[in-house]
């Protein structure tokens, strides 16, 4: 649904002096004559990201003239005597405010009203990372995959900023960024539940907050999931032998609990231990879960595209990059946009949209 900002009540934004002052004085302001007419400050409008927004005055005042709040901005789309419509086709984080003249008559008495216009942001990314607590062995690494944040983003183009914002308590292990995954070294000397944050950010720098909790624990004979480049050969499905990504130190049968989703495409694993990935030829990511002797380990999946500047196979680097703490790292993908931000159609586009994306 569209947003529209309506700027329904004039009289409320100018002072009871003012009127009562226009109308002692209307003989001598010409309705005609903008040129003539008292000049005022009325109102704040923002045009809510790529909607529309409305200065609709209320009777017995209308607009006298389009000409001028024409002339002064593309912002007007449209203008009669009883309402201008705003709009704004791109946000511009360099735009500031445009103050809009608009000339405003009874038919008796006129006044030029300055309004000042601003377009607003688009919304900043969302994160909904699982609330799934990620078991880790003491002095080893956890890599989370970008796509368990749970990240979607208006406008993240070439790709989301990815930020580690520390561990709680600090004294559980360090936590940075990389442009596949949020990495996590637990110490070797803690164990129990610790908490990591991170941030993801858009292109215009709006950042959302998450958490994801953790459990160190002590562990004789770790489980060992890699985290792996795979090639992606366009929109062609792809398998990958999840099970030998996976090593028991203590010789213990290995069972895979579950895939998580992709971004961009459906991943289908079975009990052998084989994904199934469809999607659009874009990088893409999803994780997974094993567990055996009673211990788990969770891997992970970057399909590369061929053209995406990164290895096709391997392990995934997982060493910081070399940024600071307080600087994101640009991630390889770009995260989806909200289902809203689908919906530019019909009443069940949105759901369609849903559809398509985890059926292919």
């Amino acid at each position: 649904m569209r947003r529209i900002a309506r700027m329904r009540s004039f009289l409320a934004a100018v002072p009871v002096a003012l009127l009562l002052l226009a109308t002692a004085t209307a003989p001598a302001v010409a309705a005609e004559d903008p040129a003539s007419a008292e000049s005022q400050s009325a109102a704040e409008v923002e045009i809510p990201y790529l909607e529309t927004a409305e200065i609709q005055p209320s009777p017995p005042w209308r607009i006298a003239d389009c000409d001028v709040p024409r002339s002064a901005t593309p912002l007007v789309v449209a203008c009669d005597g009883e309402r201008i419509v705003l709009s704004a086709p791109e946000y511009d984080p360099e735009a500031g405010v445009t103050v809009l003249p608009v000339t405003l008559t009874d038919g008796t008495v006129s006044m030029t009203v300055a309004y000042r216009v601003t377009a607003a942001p688009p919304p900043a990314p969302e994160v909904s990372p699982s609330a799934t607590v990620r078991p880790v062995a003491s002095a080893s690494l956890l890599r989370i995959p970008f796509s368990d944040l749970g990240a979607t983003c208006t406008r993240c183009g070439g790709g989301a900023g990815l930020i580690a914002l520390g561990v709680e308590p600090a004294s559980a292990g360090s936590a940075w960024a990389t442009p596949t995954h949020l990495v996590f070294r637990a110490s070797s000397t803690f164990t129990g539940p610790a908490e990591l944050g991170f941030g993801v950010l858009d292109e215009f720098g709006a950042e959302t907050k998450g958490k994801l909790p953790v459990s160190v624990y002590p562990a004789d004979a770790p489980l060992i999931a890699l985290d792996v480049f795979v090639p992606l050969d366009g929109s062609a499905g792809v398998e990958v032998d999840l099970a030998s990504l996976v090593t028991s130190i203590a010789g213990d049968d290995v069972v895979l609990v579950g895939c998580g989703a992709s971004m961009h495409g459906s991943v289908a694993c079975d009990a052998d231990g084989v994904a199934r990935y469809v999607g659009s030829g874009q990088a893409d990511q999803f994780g997974f879960q094993v567990a055996a002797g009673g211990e788990q380990a969770a891997g992970s999946v970057t399909l590369v595209p061929a053209d995406a500047g990164l290895p096709t196979t391997g392990p995934v680097p997982t060493a910081p990059t070399g940024a600071d703490d307080d600087e994101a790292v640009t991630t390889l993908f770009t995260p989806p946009a909200p289902i809203e931000d689908l919906a530019t159609g019909g009443p069940f586009d949105a759901f369609i949209a849903l559809l398509d994306r985890t059926s292919r």
